[in-house]
């Protein structure tokens, strides 16, 4: 029975919604599938890049501790995730360097200010960014600098760098410090593709990213041509007959060409990206004038757009939509022509520091550009992070216009066209609203769900949730003047192609209701709380019971003393995030919504509380005895919880099961676990009214 339980993890909704005050809660079977057409969810490629190189935008600074690296991640993600981005540009390798653990290349000098050296306490950087942005529903792109050996302000040149490892594949430059691996060689081919895959192999990644950096920038070299006279010269011996331009030219193209065909061996969803200098070569277009990426960097962009050579494609188009030579609209319309197996388009737009209104508009101006020439699966990347942090107005525009609905990351149909299953959905009625839950047991590459809703004759809305979110909490009717009751629904799954399930749609009215006992919840705003500062997520695993340790009856006012509780935790003493627990039940049996079940408890306690759903009933249950509405509070909230989380009741435990060190929660309440009465109860109540 509860191995189904374990399946329907639930995490879409607050308890404020689930169980506001008197509201009951019943259960039923999926009703009857129908085939009414739903509009389908928007499509575009929502991105920003994420650089490390310098500490552009992370770490702020290098020698930070974890857990404010980790923080500094987590304010990012979820910044682009309230803004409905769908997707990271995450630059993991910026100078032949790691910002993840590699055996291959050092650990990088901007993560701890020691290249070689593991951040502590130890951490995979790279790991972190995926998991965290995939528990987003949002895409993570290894971005990675193929050529660049050290950057000039990259520190010191130590023993773990390539290029006191590999000098053989390196040249000095002249600007600083600067070193360059030798594009024409095949040491430098191997190395550069070795990285690649090791990356592809051992991180659940949704792509691998190129910028604009090939044979460097010329002042790099103090505008002196590249130094690689030995290669070209042994070139020449050897019998070469290509010119100079077009020998370092067939190198960067043979390494591309070759590195989309290992990655497609290696995982074939991977998609492989580049983002080269905007413009491909002076008077292409006719318009066009400035830089020569072709002469200058001997990146043949074009050749590998027309070859198929990438998944998507991104020109760096900085330049805004009515300057002459470099026009964002006419350069995007001639790389669109220059695309004849239909890869991905998404253009590269500079957020830039202007702050301005104009600017504003000129960007979402570019993206509804961007959405009229790559009609069917339009995207667009945003440099850079930084600036879309510091620009509240611009990132608030983004969210009330072109970003104003959420948006799936267009399929990509010459990777894989197979649909993924359909879920079984299970409904449950909690007062005015419906829950919806579902499972899916087939091993898809799932990373997104999309929830239709069809309230009337109005067409359905949808919701995009990551893939460990099983659930949603929808109202039975609209809120406005039409009062229009909720039709039909259906979920979809959605695959790490980016390819949808079949829609199938069960009739709303097919719900019934069974009596249950009310579960009077009190929401954070009845107790005043304050806002919650930023802290790590976490799944749900486990319940684990407290008590909040002070005397407490029902002549006091409980909303006051949470209040007092939150404050105190927040203060200078313990400097924690929000209220430690998730719930907090009164003597006289009123559940308060705490802190968000999607962020991890903090407790003066020796245990890791991740994955701990931590319930505290007020009191001091060692000294005082438990309340019984208390306890049918705390064992009717214990069993939502695990219908909502997909907990088995034999993960029910208490804070003293953790450690011996305390008597937390109380005899008067460890004695209800030790007999089984609460692990019983939960069940009989799950039998009754979720099953």
């Amino acid at each position: 029975m509860f191995n189904r339980l374990l399946l329907l993890a639930v995490v879409a909704l607050s308890l404020l919604q689930a169980c506001s005050s008197s509201k009951k809660i019943a259960s039923q079977a999926s009703g009857n599938a129908t085939s009414t057409p739903a509009s389908p969810a928007l499509r575009e490629f929502r991105a920003a890049w994420v650089a490390t190189v310098a500490n552009i935008d992370w770490p702020s600074k290098r020698g930070l501790s974890t857990a404010d690296q980790q923080a500094e991640a987590i304010r990012i993600l979820d910044f682009l995730q309230a803004h409905h981005f769908n997707a990271v540009i995450f630059q993991a390798r910026p100078q032949a360097d790691a910002l993840y653990q590699s055996s291959l290349e050092p650990w990088s000098y901007y993560l701890t200010g020691e290249q070689g050296k593991a951040p502590a306490p130890f951490y995979d950087p790279l790991q972190f960014w995926v998991d965290e942005s995939h528990k987003r529903g949002m895409e993570l792109h290894v971005w990675m600098n193929p050529y660049r050996a050290h950057h000039t302000v990259g520190g010191p040149v130590t023993e773990s760098s390539i290029v006191k490892r590999k000098p053989e594949l390196v040249l000095k430059l002249k600007d600083g410090n600067y070193w360059w691996f030798d594009p024409a060689l095949q040491g430098t081919k191997d190395h550069s593709t070795a990285v690649v895959l090791d990356i592809v192999k051992r991180y659940d990644i949704d792509g691998i990213h190129f910028d604009d950096y090939f044979y460097p920038y010329p002042d790099y070299n103090k505008f002196e041509d590249f130094p690689d006279s030995a290669s070209w010269n042994k070139y020449v011996a050897d019998g070469g007959k290509l010119s100079r331009g077009d020998w370092r030219r067939d190198a960067v193209n043979s390494f591309i060409s070759n590195l989309y065909k290992e990655i497609k061996a290696t995982k074939k969803h991977v998609k492989f990206g580049l983002s080269p200098f905007g413009m491909y070569r002076p008077g292409q277009p006719a318009s066009a004038a400035g830089f020569d990426q072709y002469d200058q960097l001997y990146a043949d962009a074009k050749l590998w757009l027309n070859k198929g050579w990438v998944d998507y494609f991104s020109p760096q188009l900085y330049w805004p939509i009515n300057k002459e030579n470099l026009s964002f609209p006419v350069l995007l319309g001639w790389w669109a022509r220059e695309n004849p197996y239909q890869r991905h388009l998404w253009p590269g737009m500079s957020v830039g520091r202007d702050t301005s209104a104009a600017n504003a508009r000129e960007i979402q101006n570019e993206i509804m550009i961007t959405r009229g020439i790559v009609a069917d699966a339009p995207g667009t990347i945003h440099w850079s992070m930084k600036s879309l942090l510091n620009n509240p107005a611009l990132a608030q525009a983004l969210l009330d216009g072109p970003y104003k609905k959420d948006a799936l990351v267009p399929e990509s149909p010459w990777l894989d066209d197979s649909k993924p299953g359909t879920p079984e959905v299970k409904m449950v009625t909690v007062g005015d609203s419906l829950m919806l839950t579902w499972n899916y047991t087939a091993s898809d590459n799932i990373r997104r769900w999309v929830v239709y809703a069809q309230y009337g004759n109005r067409k359905p809305e949808y919701s995009i949730l990551p893939y460990q979110q099983k659930s949603i909490m929808l109202p039975r009717s609209l809120g406005d003047k039409s009062k229009m009751l909720l039709k039909q629904v259906a979920v979809t799954a959605v695959n790490g192609n980016g390819n949808e399930g079949i829609l199938k749609f069960i009739k709303a009215d097919t719900i019934y209701a069974n009596a249950a006992k009310n579960l009077s919840i009190i929401p954070r705003s009845g107790w005043n709380a304050a806002a919650a500062r930023p802290f790590k997520t976490q799944t749900t695993e486990r319940i684990t019971i407290h008590h909040e340790g002070t005397k407490f009856d029902s002549s006091k006012d409980a909303a006051k003393h949470i209040k007092n509780v939150q404050t105190w935790g927040m203060g200078p003493e313990r400097n924690w995030a929000d209220i430690p627990y998730h719930f907090l039940i009164a003597p006289d049996g009123t559940v308060y919504e705490g802190r968000s079940v999607y962020t991890t408890g903090e407790t003066a306690t020796e245990y890791d509380p991740t994955g701990h759903l931590l319930i505290s009933c007020l009191g001091n249950l060692e000294e005082q005895e438990m309340p019984a509405q208390q306890l049918e509070s705390l064992e009717r909230l214990i069993a939502f919880s695990c219908f909502r989380f997909g907990i088995s009741p034999e993960k029910i435990a208490s804070h003293k099961d953790y450690s011996a060190k305390t008597d937390c929660p109380g005899k008067n309440l460890y004695k209800y676990l030790q007999s089984g009465e609460i692990k019983s109860k939960v069940v009989e109540y799950l039998k009754q009214e979720f099953l």
